[in-house]
């Protein structure tokens, strides 16, 4: 008798372990290899081993992380890539010519834990179809990339969006918003093979702070929720500020990096954290600090 409610308690946790998926979501813009630096800036040869250990180290037996980053030159994603081992692998183009040209904001993940089943990038403009185009009062191109997951051993599905707004366009900023809802929309029912929309994240450097009209416009009933406000406050970690330049002056820190949700149902977020861009040794690491959330996924 013990010996068969032992058996069937263990069948219980392997069903209970099948019909879950853990999941960590980090976006970090990690500054774009400049060859004319800010004061503080050191060049990318200096930052990339700190970058690739900070990623490394928080991604260390985390074979279910996604990451979202912005502003990487195809010099710097072909470094990480080498850096972040062979089990990685990206999605993502850059957006000057759709190939490698231009930033890209690509999303890397481990095959053996993501099934990709599809992607796409669109540009942030009237013309999201056309390469290279730019949106409405936006100084530069402007694109989404958007990858459809299916986690191998539970077979629960995801939607991730990793974007970078304009820095200069009001208009073009509000404009991205509609559109990303727009194609999340798309992606959520198709994102599923069943009747039960697949959960879309959108992870980015938005340039816009909370009280801006583009924030509003995403975080509007019924389209996106800040993941940040789904965690208890007892489980925020770090900073709260997500941009800092390359100086220790806080008057021009912003929050303007973000990981939001859309259709977060079965989903238990656990934690959220606004991490560091600097050490001990004073190296900037980049301008931006990453930000990571941990959720659940239940099948």
């Amino acid at each position: 008798m013990i010996i068969n409610i032992s058996f069937t308690m263990l069948l219980a946790n392997i069903g209970l372990a099948s019909g879950s998926a853990d999941l960590r979501l980090i976006t970090y813009n990690i500054r774009y290899a400049a060859t004319l630096l800010s004061t503080n800036e050191e060049p990318w040869a200096v930052r990339r081993p700190l970058m690739a250990s900070q990623v490394n180290f928080e991604t260390s037996n985390r074979p279910e992380a996604l990451i979202c980053m912005q502003e990487v030159l195809n010099e710097q994603l072909v470094d990480l890539q080498s850096d972040l081992g062979s089990n990685w692998n990206h999605v993502g183009v850059g957006r000057n010519d759709g190939a490698q040209d231009g930033e890209y904001s690509p999303i890397i993940y481990q095959a053996d834990t993501w099934r990709l089943d599809r992607n796409k990038t669109y540009w942030l403009s009237q013309t999201p179809h056309v390469v290279g185009s730019t949106g409405w009062d936006a100084a530069l191109p402007r694109i989404v990339t958007v990858a459809q997951f299916k986690h191998r051993t539970t077979d629960v599905p995801l939607v991730f969006m990793c974007t970078h707004f304009d820095h200069m366009g009001t208009v073009a900023r509000n404009e991205s918003a509609k559109l990303i809802i727009k194609i999340a929309d798309e992606w959520m029912v198709q994102g599923s093979n069943s009747t039960k929309p697949a959960p879309v994240f959108l992870g980015g450097d938005l340039n816009l702070e909370l009280t801006e009209e583009g924030n509003k416009t995403l975080t509007t009933p019924g389209a996106f929720q800040d993941i940040k406000d789904l965690v208890p406050k007892t489980h925020w970690y770090g900073n709260a500020k997500t941009s800092t330049s390359f100086t220790t002056s806080t008057l021009d820190d912003m929050r303007i990096d973000y990981l939001f949700v859309r259709n977060p149902r079965g989903i238990q977020f656990s934690t959220y954290g606004v991490l560091t861009n600097k050490f001990e040794d004073g190296v900037y690491i980049s301008n931006h600090r990453p930000v990571v959330v941990d959720a659940e996924m239940l099948a």
